[in-house]
């Protein structure tokens, strides 16, 4: 029998040498992230949403709706759920089915970087961008979680380097199928804030364009009309109605089959309150209009520190259209984010290619040509640096410690605790995410101390059932007083189980026989329902 013949070493050494550096940055996030698909544990608090809602879905054969404890999720659209139920179709662990979207979605970050880098800055080192951007905190956390905000920022990306070859290219003619395919991923991964975050950059620059450049003035005609004809010129050749309907089409089919399946509340909570209302009223991201000027510079350090010069660069030379369009893309998305109430240091992701381009931009005008090749060796350095830490601690740490991450060892101890003596376990107020993770879900809750002392009174709640509750709703607490359990459990009514950290300190009481004839307590009457509250929103 003949043997399989092997490639001769001489051909595997060639082809080890056309991998240039970019090729070894890719095959290296691939071996950090691939192996982490499958090494820890559920990341809070994001991570448990995706692998619960998928779990659930796939259990009641749902493929519409994301569900969440039975009932319909309205957090997020459903892309990203639909995606981590493809994983799980091909067989992939649960944990790593809703991890892949985003692991994919960071590789392709990071190869659409070196491709708009090109368009932009080709005269630049060409591991430049794509390695420095790479190693930024926040993206390395935020595309490492699962969550469709990895979408919304690939998507954003994909969009405005399509817009930048429009621009670039005043001869090209066609549909602009990479811009408006961006818009498409961005609208589906997050809903309106895709469009919101992406049309008036395009808008603003070419407006811009018109009146800080020479570029609308034909036969020495400076005025107002040829500018504004330009404008509509310009405007025209992105194909804006066929655009906005083509990334419309991300979205607007899904609410119509929700409106139609479930009902027209559903569609008001998915697009109103959460797009809408949240952005006014904030809720549970609220803070201060200066959040950014404060989370910016750890999410993304070190280039945040070069970001102020390159403002400043940029605006020198605003007439530039690379210049202009990378400070409106960063400025404009962190004053978008600014407005709204509701805040997190990741919304302004979407923005980081055309920040960290504008820091390295600035390098130019802090170091001369013989010095600014050791500045972009020391930043690169760093970044090579930074990203072997990261893998290091995802590879070496993380698998060791990650029953400590989210409470994952004492929610075990829960569920261990009342296997021995089984019953139903209710949480008190709704359960978090990880509680249904590892719990389990449908579960039991009560949202107020009557309502508890209703169902057992009634029976729904049976001696020996457990009641799980998070110190926050016990006396002291931080909770107003109609949230917590009082009078504070204790026998001869309740006994208690077990104290653990689990995500947050829990408390595991049992009820005991006595509690169904007890004297009706009088207690804080609890907060009225909004009408958005017959929906999961986490």
């Amino acid at each position: 029998m003949m043997r399989p013949a092997h490639p001769h070493p001489a051909l595997r050494v060639h082809l080890l040498k056309k991998l240039d550096p970019f090729h070894w940055l890719l095959l290296a996030l691939t071996g950090i992230y691939g192996i982490a698909l499958f090494n820890h544990g559920p990341v809070p608090s994001m991570e448990p949403r995706f692998a619960e809602a998928v779990r659930e879905m796939l259990a009641r054969n749902e493929y519409l709706i994301p569900i969440k404890n039975g009932i319909p999720y309205i957090e997020y659209p459903p892309l990203y759920f639909w995606l981590g139920m493809l994983g799980v179709f091909a067989h992939l662990p649960l944990l790593a089915a809703v991890r892949l979207p985003g692991y994919v979605a960071f590789l392709l970050w990071v190869w659409w970087l070196r491709r708009l880098q090109q368009d932009l800055f080709p005269e630049w080192p060409r591991l430049l961008l794509p390695l420095t951007a790479a190693a930024l905190p926040a993206i390395l956390y935020n595309f490492f979680t699962a969550q469709s905000d990895s979408l919304l920022i690939l998507g954003t990306l994909i969009a405005l380097t399509g817009f930048v070859r429009l621009r670039t290219d005043p001869r090209r003619r066609g549909f602009p199928w990479e811009l408006w395919l961006g818009a498409l991923l961005a609208t589906a991964a997050k809903g309106p804030v895709g469009l919101a975050i992406t049309l008036p950059v395009m808008g603003v620059e070419v407006i811009l364009s018109a009146f800080l450049t020479a570029q609308p003035v034909t036969s020495g005609n400076r005025g107002i009309g040829a500018r504004l004809a330009w404008i509509s010129k310009e405007t025209w050749r992105m194909a804006p109605f066929r655009g906005i309907g083509l990334a419309l089409m991300g979205i607007v089919p899904w609410y119509l089959a929700a409106g139609l399946t479930v009902n027209w509340k559903f569609v008001r909570a998915a697009l109103v309150y959460q797009n809408f209302t949240r952005f006014i009223s904030g809720f549970d991201h609220l803070q201060p209009w200066w959040m950014y000027a404060q989370s910016l510079w750890g999410d993304l350090f070190p280039l945040s520190l070069l970001f102020p010069f390159g403002i400043g660069l940029g605006l020198r030379h605003i007439r530039e259209f690379r210049w202009r369009v990378l400070l409106v893309w960063a400025l404009l998305t962190i004053l978008f984010f600014t407005f709204s109430a509701s805040k997190q240091s990741k919304y302004i992701l979407p923005a980081a290619p055309a920040i960290a381009m504008l820091a390295l931009a600035s390098l130019a005008m802090l170091f001369n040509k013989h010095t600014r090749g050791i500045a972009y060796r020391v930043l690169q350095g760093w970044a090579i640096a930074f990203i072997t830490f990261f893998g290091a601690l995802v590879l070496g740490w993380l698998p060791f410690h990650d029953r400590k991450i989210g409470g994952l060892a004492g929610f075990n101890q829960i569920r261990t605790t009342a296997a021995k003596a089984p019953a139903a376990i209710v949480s008190f107020q709704w359960p978090r995410s990880m509680t249904l993770y590892v719990l389990g879900a449908p579960m039991p809750y009560v949202r107020s101390s009557r309502e508890l002392y209703a169902e057992v009174h009634a029976g729904k709640i049976k001696p020996g059932d457990y009641i799980l509750v998070d110190r926050k709703y016990l006396p002291p607490g931080g909770e107003p007083a109609s949230m917590k359990f009082l009078p504070p459990p204790a026998v001869p009514y309740f006994a208690e189980v077990l104290q653990v950290n689990a995500e947050n300190p829990m408390v595991l009481y049992r009820v005991l026989p006595a509690a169904a004839s007890m004297p009706v307590p009088l207690t804080p009457a609890p907060a009225p329902w909004h009408w958005w509250e017959q929906f999961d929103t986490d």
